[in-house]
């Protein structure tokens, strides 16, 4: 009979790789942005150590020894010696960044760790005190792979897992009899059951353990995966970053006061804290309003005002806090009636903007305004907006021109749909 086991996925750690999309920060966090990626990895070697699991399987770009330098690669054998010392064995297939070959030869592994080679595919076993738990077939990334056709296994082995890397269709993946897929390249975590009668498998990916910018968001770690004795598979996700985007979106009346705005960020921000307390959050803060249009609630200065209020009440915390990073104003849904008919620099404005929102057949090429030394093939793509963003660009011209040539005045009974 087949023996029960576990073991810890992880893939992605980029420990050479620093956070981006973040400016002025406090002296406290910006050591913690600095050791997040640490951080996040050594929660996920502590769990493999208070999990008592058989092995971990690192699906690769774990670091990029010639960018990173020496810190990364003794913080990783620092934490292979960690699992040697338990018997814990260690299966590191290759990304794009950490081929096996980039290790440097006068540096030895630790013996818990099989480093596979990405131009074939090798098989090792995962053992315990001598008997087999699982049959790894692993090999790094190479980007002539498509298929898993060369993941070969015999029908009797133990619990295969093909452990590899890249960004396959799920079903590329469908070498025979291998029972579970570890799959690094991909940032977020994944889990694809797949039915079968006779031969059921797993495609998992663990995703990245600490985001690096705005667009990773949510909670970032690894995955925990328990087979039991009829080789079937549980799998739990747990999250080890230590900082998360978390980007907030808050609904409040047109004609709120900054108080009443206050409030609104007070108590979601409590919550959010309380939800979070071991995590700092990153937070760009949306703001929707509804009702009559009210240009004192988007003036600049306000703004600025509560930016700087949300970062004392909330960010000067080391650990567990929240840290604002912006706070951005939808364009309101309703304009007073009279702007657009005004005979004003407002009102040829907002009737340019009007114009161009209700033909999409004019085109928002910015490109004709470029200096001539500065036109060339990139800038020029650049400045062509179409599509979806093309909308998004001209709401915010919109709202950027209202708070300009609107911020003083006072609001009026008759309304119009924004431009």
């Amino acid at each position: 009979m087949a023996e029960a086991f576990k073991f810890i996925q992880a893939s992605d750690l980029h420990l050479d790789r620093p956070m981006q999309g973040l400016s002025e920060i406090p002296t406290d966090l910006k050591r913690l942005v600095a050791n997040a990626p640490y951080d996040a990895a050594q929660r996920i070697f502590d769990l493999a150590l208070a999990e008592r699991v058989d092995f971990v399987l690192l699906a690769g770009d774990i670091l990029d020894i010639e960018l990173g330098g020496c810190r990364p690669a003794a913080f990783l054998l620092s934490q292979f010696e960690r699992l040697a010392e338990k018997n814990i064995q260690v299966f590191w297939c290759g990304g794009e960044v950490d081929h096996p070959e980039r290790w440097p030869s006068a540096v030895d592994l630790p013996k818990n760790v099989v480093l596979f080679c990405s131009s074939i595919v090798e098989e090792s076993l995962a053992t315990r005190q001598g008997r087999t738990l699982a049959t790894i077939v692993g090999s790094g990334y190479d980007p002539k792979r498509k298929s898993s056709a060369d993941f070969i296994v015999d029908e009797q082995a133990a619990f295969p897992i093909g452990l590899t890397y890249g960004n396959f269709e799920p079903t590329a993946l469908n070498a025979k009899h291998i029972r579970y897929w570890a799959v690094g390249g991909q940032h977020r975590s994944y889990c694809i059951d797949r039915p079968h009668e006779t031969n059921p498998s797993w495609i998992v990916g663990s995703g990245t353990a600490q985001s690096r910018n705005p667009r990773e968001i949510g909670a970032c770690g690894c995955q925990l995966v328990s087979v039991d004795t009829a080789g079937v598979a549980r799998i739990k996700f747990h999250a080890v970053d230590s900082i998360r985007w978390l980007p907030q979106a808050i609904e409040i009346a047109e004609n709120a006061t900054i108080d009443q705005l206050k409030t609104a960020f007070t108590e979601r921000a409590m919550k959010l804290v309380h939800e979070h307390p071991d995590e700092t959050l990153l937070v760009t803060w949306r703001v929707a309003t509804t009702g009559e249009y009210h240009p004192r609630l988007r003036q600049s200065q306000q703004r600025e005002e509560i930016l700087q209020w949300l970062r004392r009440e909330f960010g000067s915390s080391t650990a567990g806090g929240l840290w604002t990073v912006n706070v951005q104003m939808d364009p309101p849904a309703q304009l007073p009636a009279g702007w657009i008919e005004e005979d004003t620099i407002l009102g040829d404005y907002l009737r340019a903007i009007h114009r161009y929102q209700a033909d999409a057949s004019l085109n928002l090429a910015l490109h004709e305004y470029l200096p001539a030394r500065l036109e060339d093939e990139s800038l020029t793509t650049a400045a062509r907006i179409v599509g979806d963003e093309r909308q998004t660009v001209l709401a915010a011209s919109a709202l950027t021109g209202i708070e300009y040539l609107a911020a003083q005045r006072e609001p009026a009974t008759g309304l119009t749909r924004a431009a």
